[in-house]
């Protein structure tokens, strides 16, 4: 029985052979995790604090411009010193930024400026380290399992996203919300113990000239490839009219439907669950040769539910649409890393990276006039008129860029030049069974 579980998991689960892969994905879960708590908590205080829908517009927005400032410099960090050292620093920024606010909150003296100081602080750790995180699966893993390896992160992202917001939801009923936010900082503890014990051989290539040529090559890459290009604008989407809805749900929760920080942890931890179902339909079918073709349709579908999701007049309603809205988000984040991870040499990586997180550094664009609508009108008529949106793009690129129907990435490399040694090549394969143990707490090893 062990023997059939065991050839199973080396099928589905191939990158889980790595030791350094494995430890990443114990360090994204726990990160993660605390991330998608912030969502709820520092949500619920606003709208405790202001009451205003357009208020959580206005800290999100400060929360994501970092993104759009500083994803690109992300890029050239990551390929240019060591990755790990990168995600390291952020998870203490991220840690610090959470146990400040804990603390304010404790002595009754947080104000509005301060969450807009401290999601500054969230959004910067997030764009500098997100390109070296993605860029480290093919770093600790052969390019024959990098297609999983993707998969794997993004259903440790997206399961995130039903521990966090679900735990967020009741620990504010149980602790109240100074305990939530020290609980995240905990998550950030747990991650930086384990991105201390990933080993990558060799630091990125890197780059000659200034940062300022690198980032020229990295967006002249880009340019010239109509396929990448394609995928970047179709990147734009999700990002400014899906996302934003996301964030004005605890609007929707205690003003339209009339329920409480349990129930909007309930909501997100559905939109989790459809995310993670999504994610494991990506390990399992990581094969899957048109993935181009997944990434439209999941983009289209993907608006379709924030639609539905605005014209829900109950729990219920919102439950089913968040959970569809995961299951297609999971399928559009997962293929588009994949697609970019196997089509961009590992010099590059960082760089191209951080240029498709630019399209998420957008989400204020989309985000400040939807939440204003919002204030101005209600709710669900911005989720409408933003789903409609989001449908319009996807469509368009559906027609424009029709070379995306039949990409398969996998297929279009083959003969090409490697520009690096195989990946991975540092780390033993370990037994898969220690794969189930990746979250356990690990010995803090010397530094």
């Amino acid at each position: 029985m062990s023997g059939s579980i065991g050839r199973f998991a080396t099928r589905v689960t191939p990158a889980f052979g790595y030791a350094g892969f494995r430890r990443l994905w114990a360090a994204t879960m726990t990160s993660m995790m605390g991330f998608w708590m912030l969502s709820v908590t520092q949500g619920w205080l606003v709208v405790e604090l202001t009451e205003s829908p357009f208020m959580l517009g206005v800290l999100a927005f400060f929360r994501s411009v970092p993104m759009l400032v500083l994803s690109p410099f992300g890029g050239i960090l990551a390929d240019k010193v060591r990755r790990t050292r990168l995600l390291i620093v952020a998870q203490v920024l991220m840690g610090t930024a959470d146990l400040t606010i804990g603390i304010l909150v404790l002595l009754e003296l947080v104000a509005w400026w301060h969450l807009a100081v401290s999601g500054m602080m969230v959004g910067a750790s997030f764009a500098v380290s997100s390109p070296a995180r993605n860029a480290l699966v093919s770093d600790l893993v052969p390019r024959k399992v990098v297609s999983n390896g993707v998969a794997l992160m993004s259903t440790t992202m997206n399961a995130s996203r039903v521990l966090g917001p679900t735990v967020a939801g009741f620990m504010i009923g149980l602790v109240g919300i100074t305990g939530t936010y020290f609980t995240q900082v905990g998550t950030y503890v747990l991650a930086v113990v384990n991105i201390r014990r990933v080993r990558v051989e060799e630091p990125p290539p890197g780059y000659a000239g200034s940062a300022w040529a690198a980032l020229r090559e990295g967006f002249g890459h880009v340019w010239r490839r109509p396929t990448l290009l394609a995928l970047m604008l179709l990147g734009t989407s999700p990002a400014m009219f899906s996302m934003p809805m996301v964030m004005l749900l605890p609007a929707l929760v205690k003003q339209d439907l009339g329920a409480g920080p349990a129930e909007l942890g309930i909501l997100l931890g559905l939109l989790g669950v459809g995310a993670v179902v999504g994610s494991l339909s990506v390990v399992a079918f990581s094969g899957f040769k048109y993935k181009g073709a997944a990434v439209m349709l999941a983009a289209l579908l993907d608006g379709v539910m924030v639609m539905v999701l605005g014209f829900s007049q109950s729990l219920v309603g919102a439950g089913v649409a968040l959970a569809f809205m995961g299951i297609f988000q999971a399928v559009y984040l997962a293929m588009i890393q994949t697609i970019l991870q196997l089509m961009v040499p590992n010099r590059l990586r960082g760089r191209v990276l951080s240029i498709w997180m630019l399209g998420w550094g957008l989400t204020p664009v989309g985000l400040l006039p939807m939440s204003a609508l919002a204030e101005a009108a209600s709710t669900p008529f911005a989720m409408v008129l933003s789903g409609g949106i989001g449908v319009a793009v996807a469509v368009a690129v559906m027609v424009l860029a029709r070379q995306l129907w039949t990409l398969d990435p996998e297929a279009e490399m083959e003969g090409m030049e490697e520009s690096e040694g195989g990946a991975g090549l540092g780390e033993e394969a370990g037994d898969l069974a220690a794969a189930a143990g990746a979250l356990e707490l690990p010995e803090l090893p010397d530094a």
